[in-house]
C-alpha cells in the first residue's frame, strides 16, 4: 500500500556550529535559531492543511525529537514512532569529533559512495549498503503505521514524556507536491496532494542524501537538505519496498 511521506531535516543545533560529527556520541539540542525553524515548519505544514500529516515519526537523536515535539504541538499530533533506524550516517570512530581530519575522512568516504563503491566505510561505522537498508526498513514501518491507521511501534506515555501513538494515514498513493523555498534555507511551501493523510519523518539530511542513489536510484540532489527543510517521499511497503523522490529543494529530479 503506497504511501506519501514528508522528510524534514531537524532545525539547527549546537552540532551545527561546533561542526560535531554526531550518530550517537554528542546528541545536542536546538539553538534558538533551530526551534524557530521547527516552529516555522509547524505554521508551513498547519498553513498546507494540518490534516493531511496523520503520522509523526521521528530519529532518536535530540535534535529530531525536539524538532518533531515543536512541530507536533502545531499540529496537535503526538510523536507516533521514534525508530533508530532513523538516526543520522553512522560514522563510527569519528562520531562525536570535530577536527579537520575527521571531516577529511568523512568527505572521503561520502565521495566514494557517490562514486559508487557502496562499500566504503567509516572507520567503525557503516557503508552505504547497511545505511540504505536500515533507512529502508524505517520507511517501510512508516508507511504500514499510517496504513494501519496506527503505529506498530506503539509505546505508552514515561516518564520521558513520550507521547502514545494514534495516528491515521491515507491510502490514495498521491504524491504531494512541493514548491521550493528561498535560499536562506527556509522549509518549502507544501501543497495539498490529495483528500487523505500522510507521514511526516523528523530525522536528517546527509543520511537521506547519501542514501538516494540505491534507496531511490536518484542521483546526488548536489545540495544537503537545510536545516528546518522538507523532501518529498512516495514509498510503497512490501517484500521490495519501492522509494521515490519526489521533490528536494534545489533539486528537480529525474
Amino acid at each position: 500500500m503506497a504511501a506519501d511521506v514528508l522528510w524534514a531535516r531537524h532545525g539547527e543545533n549546537v552540532a551545527n556550529l561546533t561542526k560535531t560529527l554526531s550518530y550517537r556520541v554528542f546528541d545536542g539540542d536546538l539553538t534558538d535559531v533551530g526551534r524557530g525553524q521547527a516552529r516555522e515548519l509547524g505554521e508551513r505544514l498547519a498553513a498546507a492543511d494540518a490534516g493531511q500529516v496523520q503520522l509523526l515519526a521521528c530519529s532518536p537523536l535530540r535534535r529530531a525529537r525536539q524538532t518533531a515535539e515543536i512541530v507536533g504541538r502545531r499540529l496537535g499530533l503526538p510523536v507516533a514512532m521514534e525508530l533508530d533506524d532513523l538516526r543520522e550516517v553512522n560514522v563510527g570512530d569519528l562520531d562525536g569529533r570535530s577536527d579537520a581530519r575527521a571531516w577529511e575522512i568523512y568527505a572521503a568516504v561520502l565521495e566514494a559512495w557517490r562514486a559508487g563503491d557502496t562499500q566504503a566505510r567509516f572507520p567503525g561505522g557503516e557503508n552505504r549498503d547497511e545505511l540504505c537498508a536500515r533507512l529502508r526498513r524505517a520507511l517501510t514501518a512508516v508507511a504500514r503505521g499510517a496504513a494501519a491507521g496506527r503505529s506498530p511501534a506503539a509505546a505508552h506515555g514515561g516518564e520521558d514524556g513520550r507521547s502514545p501513538t494514534l495516528a491515521h494515514g491515507g491510502e490514495d498513493g498521491r504524491p504531494p507536491t512541493l514548491a521550493h523555498g528561498g535560499e536562506d534555507g527556509r522549509p518549502p511551501t507544501l501543497a495539498h496532494g490529495g483528500e487523505e493523510g500522510r507521514s511526516l519523518v523528523v530525522a536528517h539530511g546527509a543520511n537521506l542524501r547519501a542514501a538516494l542513489p540505491c534507496l531511490a536510484g536518484e542521483p546526488d540532489p548536489g545540495a544537503d537538505l537545510p536545516t528546518g527543510a522538507v523532501a518529498a517521499l512516495h514509498v510503497h511497503p512490501g517484500g521490495s519496498p519501492v522509494v521515490r523522490l519526489v521533490s528536494w529543494p534545489g533539486a528537480a529530479p529525474g
